[in-house]
C-alpha cells in the first residue's frame, strides 16, 4: 500500500487527482490540501510515499516547497514526487529537483497511471546475485529478512530458504547495495529489512521471524528516526 498526498489549489484539480487516487486498490490517500503550507504539517506528523504536487500556488509554490522538504521530513520519509502544473515550462525545473514525473494539465486517468508506474519502477526491488555453495543465486532484494555478519562472511536470511545463504563478502559492500528507503543497519553486525520488524524493546528489535537483535549504539539514532517516523503520535 502506497500512502499518497495531494495538493493543490484548486478545488476542481485537487477534487479529480483525489478521484484518480481512491480508484486505485493500492494506492491509500493520507490527506488532500490546499496549499503547500497545511502540507507541510501534514508531513510532520504522517509518514507519505507519494507526494502530487501542483507547482502554481499562493503562499509557497511547489516547487520551492519540494525544495525545502528535507527541513520538514526525515531521511525515511521524504516522498517521491509526481508534479501537476497547468505551465509546461516548469517541466525542466522540475527534473532538475529530481521529481519522478511532471503532469501537464488537464491529464487524463492513463496519464495518471503512467506516472504512476513510475513511481513503481523507482520503488522496485532489484535482483541480486549472491555467490554461495559454489554458484551465484538470484535473490530479490525484497525477500531478504537480514544479514549478519560472521567475520569475513555473511549470513543472509532469505524468505523461502531453510538455511541463510553463506558468502564471502564485507558489511560494507552489502550495505550498498540495498535500497536505502527499505533496508538499515542496526548494529556493526547486523543489517535488517525494515518491513520484518514486528517489536521494539528494551534496545532490541525482534523481527516477525522471531529472530531477536541488539541496536548498536552508533546505529541507535537512524534507527530512532525511522521509528519515530512510523509512530503514532
Amino acid at each position: 500500500m502506497l500512502r499518497v498526498l495531494a495538493i493543490d489549489d484548486e478545488p476542481l484539480a485537487l477534487r479529480q487527482i483525489v478521484s484518480y487516487i481512491q480508484r486505485v486498490p493500492d494506492l491509500q490517500l493520507v490527506a488532500e490540501c490546499r496549499s503547500a503550507v497545511e502540507a507541510q504539517d501534514i508531513l510532520a506528523a504522517e509518514p507519505v510515499d507519494v507526494l502530487f504536487c501542483d507547482i502554481n500556488m499562493p503562499d509557497l509554490n511547489g516547487m520551492d516547497f519540494v525544495r525545502q522538504l528535507s527541513e520538514h521530513t526525515s531521511e525515511f520519509r521524504t516522498p517521491l514526487i509526481v508534479f501537476t502544473t497547468a505551465y509546461s515550462e516548469y517541466a525542466v525545473e522540475g527534473f532538475k529537483v529530481s521529481a519522478v514525473d511532471y503532469l501537464l494539465k488537464p491529464f487524463s486517468f492513463a496519464d495518471f497511471g503512467r506516472a504512476l508506474e513510475r513511481v513503481r519502477q523507482r520503488l522496485q526491488f532489484p535482483t541480486i546475485y549472491i555467490r554461495a555453495d559454489h554458484r551465484s543465486i538470484a535473490v530479490s532484494t525484497a525477500d531478504i529478512i537480514r544479514i549478519q555478519a560472521m567475520g569475513e562472511y555473511l549470513r543472509i536470511y532469505v524468505e523461502g530458504h531453510p538455511r541463510p545463504l553463506t558468502t564471502l563478502m564485507s558489511m560494507k559492500h552489502i550495505e550498498e547495495e540495498m535500497p536505502p528507503r527499505e533496508f538499515l543497519r542496526v548494529h556493526r553486525s547486523h543489517i535488517i529489512n525494515l518491513r520484518h520488524v514486528a517489536e521494539v524493546s528494551k534496545g532490541h528489535i525482534i523481527l516477525d521471524d522471531g529472530a531477536d537483535l541488539p541496536i548498536g549504539d552508533n546505529y541507535r539514532s537512524a534507527f530512532d528516526r525511522w521509528l519515530s517516523a512510523r509512530t503514532l503520535k
